[in-house]
C-alpha cells in the first residue's frame, strides 16, 4: 500500500503539472509569480534538511521531493510564459520570508537542528500562499488553474498513508501543512469562480 500510494504521488504530480504548465503556456492561468518564488526558497531547503533529518527516507516523505521539482516546473513555466502584473512584486511579508530562507538555512548548518530548521522551512511555505489569495481577494476572481492546486488535496491525502505508517512526523506535519494549504486555496478559488458565474 506505501508502495501505491507513492506511485500515485508521482504520476498525480507529473500529469498534473504538466496539465498546469500547459495552461500557463496557453495563457489559461497566470500564477502569482511571488507565491512560487517564495515556494522554491521554503520547498528547496525543505527538502535537504528533511533527507538529513529522516536518514534519506524518500518513500515517507515523497511529497516533500516530488512538490521540489513540481514547484521548479511551475515556477520555470510562470517565467518563461506568464503574464507580469503589478502584483507579482514583493511586499514588505514577501522580502522578509525570501531572506527567512537563507537565515534558516544558516541557522540549520550551524547547530545541525534539521527537524527544527525543516519546521521553520514549512512555515515559509505557508506564507508563501499569502500573495496570491491577496491577489485573488483583491481582483474578486480566480486566476488560478484547479490543475494546479486540487491535485495537492489528494496527493495531501495519499502521502499521509506512508508517513503515518513510518512513524514519521516531519512527513505527518508536511503532509497535512500541505493538505490544509490547498484545500483553503481551492475553496477560494471556487468561491469566486462561483460569484462570477452568478454575475
Amino acid at each position: 500500500m506505501k508502495d501505491i500510494c507513492v506511485w500515485y504521488i508521482v504520476l498525480s504530480q507529473l500529469v498534473f503539472g504538466s496539465l498546469y504548465i500547459s495552461k500557463i503556456y496557453r495563457r489559461k492561468a497566470n500564477p502569482t509569480l511571488t507565491t512560487w518564488i517564495l515556494f522554491l526558497a521554503g520547498c528547496g531547503p525543505s527538502s535537504i534538511t528533511y533527507w538529513f533529518a529522516e536518514d534519506w527516507d524518500i518513500k515517507s516523505g515523497i511529497l516533500n521531493t516530488t512538490d521540489l521539482v513540481y514547484v521548479t516546473a511551475i515556477l520555470l513555466a510562470t517565467v518563461i510564459w506568464g503574464k507580469r502584473e503589478d502584483e507579482d512584486r514583493f511586499g514588505t511579508l514577501e522580502k522578509w520570508c525570501l531572506a527567512g530562507s537563507p537565515v534558516v538555512v544558516c541557522y540549520c548548518i550551524i547547530t545541525g537542528r534539521t527537524w527544527s530548521s525543516n519546521i521553520l522551512l514549512q512555515g515559509l511555505m505557508v506564507v508563501a500562499y499569502v500573495p496570491m489569495l491577496q491577489k485573488m481577494i483583491r481582483k474578486g476572481k480566480n486566476r488560478e488553474s484547479y490543475f494546479g492546486w486540487l491535485p495537492g488535496v489528494f496527493n495531501g491525502l495519499a502521502a499521509l498513508y506512508p508517513a503515518i505508517h513510518e512513524g514519521n512526523a516531519l512527513s505527518v506535519i508536511y503532509a497535512v501543512r500541505s493538505l490544509a494549504s490547498c484545500v483553503l486555496t481551492t475553496v477560494i478559488m471556487a468561491y469566486y469562480q462561483f460569484r462570477k458565474s452568478k454575475k
